[in-house]
């Protein structure tokens, strides 16, 4: 005898208590279920891409450039037919480790007249303290958000004419090949 609780065994279709009417059903329900899950996992992607790619604004929008008019608040660019820039940080290791180089440079600025500005995103007093310990000598040291400035990379070195137009820009730890072309604007 069987159990009222225990489905009949038939294959007939049309019955509703029969096995085969009853995965049928469930097979149907699992393949809608399905649909809506890939068309909403379809919909979480397409979001996804869009903010990362179409809405993503660059990291860095406009990078200083030679011919920009360089726009450092409470600097007379006419006192000085020639001036070079340092973007640094106390943050920054390549900084730290262009330090010989700097050192160098500011006494070759010195000997041909060259006014020679550090520029830090730290507060006044620890970015004198950091060009201290670095034992380089400029003849500035100013405070500023660097972005506001267009550069978004340190070191950045510019070499700034008397009118405060960019003449050129070097950016990150510079090889010797390059070290070598920051020298020879400096002495020309």
């Amino acid at each position: 005898m069987r159990p009222h609780w225990l489905p009949r065994l038939s294959l007939d279709p049309i019955s509703s208590t029969g096995v085969w009417y009853n995965v049928a059903d469930l097979a149907k329900k699992v393949e809608t279920g399905a649909n809506y899950a890939i068309i909403l996992v379809s919909l979480v992607i397409a979001v996804v891409l869009v903010r990362s790619h179409l809405l993503q604004r660059p990291e860095n929008p406009r990078q200083i450039s030679a011919g920009t008019r360089f726009a450092l608040r409470d600097v007379d660019w006419r006192g000085n037919e020639r001036n070079v820039v340092f973007a640094i940080s106390a943050t920054c290791h390549f900084c730290t480790e262009s330090a010989a180089f700097y050192r160098e440079l500011s006494r070759l600025c010195k000997l041909h007249n060259v006014r020679t500005i550090a520029i830090l995103p730290q507060p006044p007093e620890a970015a004198k303290e950091y060009t201290k310990s670095l034992g380089v000598e400029f003849d500035e040291v100013l405070q500023a958000r660097l972005s506001e400035l267009e550069i978004y990379g340190t070191p950045t070195l510019l070499f700034v004419d008397n009118q405060g137009v960019v003449r050129n820009v070097w950016i990150g730890k510079l090889p010797n090949r390059a070290e070598k072309e920051v020298t020879a604007k400096i002495a020309g």
